[in-house]
């Protein structure tokens, strides 16, 4: 596959989710390519393998993908008209934040967005508005002239949405937590209870300020005419823009220092439905997570790989010491936190369960993850253990992830590259992998000890949180977003109410226009004499008698990091059907 992808640092400075919200905008609508949805257009007219954009903590990605030659150069080149000339940043694009983001809608409003009664009164007082539409006479703001307005958007419903998952909400919460002073503090995807704070004059100001080549960095992976075309059309956007040093310097992630004296402990609730809480008010369905930041500096390549062992050694297997104990407690349903997190500039470590039956469990659990771990600081791992995880990180090394190797190169680069640092210590392995071989040669499991000494149980910069159902979360909040949404209106005069519901009644008939044929004519699209009809012939080496042995051998070679990947068959013509099923 033929692999491009632009990634932008954009660092969080607030929790209203515009990173997310920008990430959905750029790609309605650009330049070159008007249409309000290019991207639904690329995927009913292209061969893509891969089409998509992603917010992460401190970076948006823009990776696309394809195995043919024209619609690989259609694709880059609808991907960097919209990063850089994106509608939805300028005067023409008023209508994306409101639909990608976040927008007052009226409550109960008739299909083309306007308020009233369609057949009649309905024992309201109506009040008529701009254009002759009918207003019901209510309101939680307490003026019986205007209509209730509740909030609408892509990027607020998707949030609103995560925040109910009780396993995503955890983990948001402990990243706030765990870094007080640092940009992670802030959800780059959005606090639903914060993104309707986000003003337009914002939105443009954070795409300005991190949506700039000096900001970016480029990927292309292909044969030499695929490259030479990247970086030409690539040229072709970012030089008229310049080079801004301020733009990289002004997205910089500054570590965060351990400044937890002790753990941070907090507890939260999550909405649960009444059928999840015991008789006694809410025991059963509790949640518990320890996370650990474990860095603050870069860590040696040797050291990240040690890492990624003892991550394998503490929860890879079902037989895995720190697993096998939480799940032989019978304290929860299952482990959560998922171990080591080492995508971004910091890395984590994280361990817990859920579905934890009673609050007297939660402490229990605690106590068992630490006395785990003190315990393993005292004995160590056995030198079957140690070598079988090594076995295991150096395959998947290895043999990768499994799904488009440029992709995964890109992608993985990026947790080195987007903090200036060189791309391809994420990608090099050989020398750590040798180097970690070598200590764990002289000093056995004592490199692993010393981590869990060190990093784990030395370290108090840690938190504690809890999750506890409650069945009244979801009412307190549905309450807490009405009284948000009254107090803004009370504030609004007269215009700004009308504008409100006069933008809500343009951009719904915005949303319902087709577009121009010209417009969906700008979408690029395939011909037939772009696609190939010879199917891809694999060279393959058939050896009938292979060393002698009356075998058939079928091979063929590949680029697999010197992993060898064999299938057996074998001729069964001869046993009785009757007798297949004791194979």
């Amino acid at each position: 596959d033929k692999v491009f992808g632009v990634a932008f640092r954009t660092k969080p400075e607030s929790s209203t989710g515009v990173p997310h919200i920008l990430e959905h905008s750029v790609l309605c609508g650009s330049k070159k390519y008007p249409s309000r949805d290019p991207f639904a257009h690329l995927l009913k007219g292209s061969l893509q393998t891969f089409l998509n954009a992603m917010t992460y903590p401190d970076r948006t990605v823009y990776p696309v993908a394809s195995r043919n030659r024209a619609d690989f150069r259609n694709l880059m080149d609808v991907y960097l008209d919209a990063v850089f000339h994106p509608r939805a940043v300028e005067e023409e694009g008023w209508w994306v934040l409101q639909q990608e983001g976040w927008r007052y809608d009226v409550v109960d409003a008739n299909e083309d967005g306007s308020v009233g009664d369609d057949d009649g009164d309905n024992g309201r007082n109506l009040v008529v508005g701009n254009g002759g539409q009918e207003q019901p006479q209510r309101n939680l703001a307490g003026n019986p002239d205007r209509a209730d307005f509740e909030f609408k958007g892509v990027v607020f419903s998707e949030m609103k949405g995560a925040y109910s998952n009780p396993e995503d909400y955890l983990d948001r919460i402990t990243q706030s937590l765990l870094y007080p002073d640092n940009p992670y503090h802030f959800d780059s995807g959005g606090d639903p209870a914060i993104i309707p704070t986000l003003t337009r004059e914002e939105f443009v100001a954070f795409y300005k300020k991190y949506y700039h080549p000096t900001n970016a960095r480029l990927f292309v992976a292909g044969d030499e005419s695929d490259v030479y075309h990247a970086l030409s059309t690539a040229d072709h956007y970012m030089s008229p823009m310049g080079y801004n040093p301020e733009s990289r310097k002004d997205s910089v992630i500054n570590y965060q220092q351990r400044t937890f004296h002790k753990p941070v402990r907090e507890r939260k609730p999550f909405a649960a439905a009444a059928s999840e809480e015991g008789e006694d008010g809410g025991s059963e369905g509790h949640m518990l997570c320890v996370t650990w930041l474990l860095n603050t500096q870069p860590l040696s390549p040797m050291m990240e790989l040690a890492w990624i062992v003892l991550d394998s050694l503490l929860l890879g297997k079902p037989s895995s010491p720190m697993r096998k104990a939480l799940e032989d407690s019978n304290l929860g349903e299952e482990t959560i936190g998922g171990g080591l997190e080492d995508e971004l500039l910091q890395s984590t470590f994280a361990i817990g369960m859920k579905g934890l039956k009673e609050r007297k469990d939660v402490g229990v659990l605690e106590d068992l993850i630490m006395g785990t771990l003190h315990k393993l600081d005292s004995d160590g791992f056995s030198e079957e253990e140690i070598a079988s995880s090594m076995n295991t990180i150096e395959f998947q090394l290895r043999e990768g992830g499994g799904g488009l190797r440029g992709m995964e190169i890109f992608l993985g680069a990026l947790s080195k590259w987007n903090y200036d640092l060189s791309p391809k210590d994420a990608l090099v392995y050989e020398d750590a992998l040798k180097l970690l071989k070598d200590e764990i040669h002289k000093t056995g499991s004592n490199t692993f000890q010393q981590l869990i000494h060190d990093s784990l149980l030395g370290n108090n910069h840690r938190v504690v949180l809890e999750l506890f159902p409650s069945t009244t979360l979801e009412a307190d909040q549905l309450q807490d977003a009405k009284i948000q949404i009254s107090r803004a209106q009370s504030r609004m005069n007269d215009a700004e109410y009308q504008s409100v519901i006069d933008e809500g009644i343009k951009l719904k008939k915005l949303q319902d226009t087709d577009e121009t044929p010209e417009v969906i004519a700008t979408n690029p699209m395939l011909s037939i004499s772009d696609i190939d009809p010879t199917p891809t012939e694999y060279p393959i080496h058939v050896d009938e008698n292979a060393f002698k042995s009356g075998i058939r051998v079928v091979s063929h070679e590949v680029a697999s990091s010197g992993i060898a990947y064999v299938d057996f068959g074998l001729d069964i013509s001869m046993i009785p059907y009757e007798d297949i099923i004791l194979l």
